[in-house]
């Protein structure tokens, strides 16, 4: 009985060994593709965006709202719904973001040095 327990408790650590080795696995396969940036630069980016987003909210007109008022039982009246689909998040004001922080270039750039290689690679 002792060295099946023994066996059990070999088996389950071996269990979690591959649960944490797959675990790691997958984390580095979702970011494989990923371009890496320094936290300070993602920090830098999500302030510079908050900053468009809440120029946005700023500079809503009432006129792109669609609400919807209430009546309460204490005759009160109540604002029960907002629609913000009308007020939009112009793409040019997130790319304008996007260009102060990295360098954008055309898909079809080609990095070709003085020997030959373009990327790294003869071709």
């Amino acid at each position: 009985m002792e060295a099946l327990q023994a066996n059990r408790d070999t088996k389950d650590s071996e269990l979690r060994q591959a649960q944490s080795e797959l675990n790691t696995a997958v984390n580095e396969l979702a970011n494989a593709g990923k371009p890496k940036i320094p936290s300070k630069v993602a920090d830098d980016l999500v302030d510079a965006l908050q900053d468009v987003f809440t120029q946005i909210v700023h500079n809503i007109s009432t006129c792109d709202l669609d609400v919807e008022f209430g009546m309460d039982y204490g005759n009160q009246v109540t604002l029960e719904h907002i629609d913000f689909s009308n007020v939009g998040i112009s793409e040019s004001d997130i790319y304008e973001v996007l260009q102060v922080m990295f360098n954008i270039v055309d898909e079809d750039f080609v990095n070709e040095d003085d020997s030959g290689k373009v990327d790294g690679k003869f071709v």
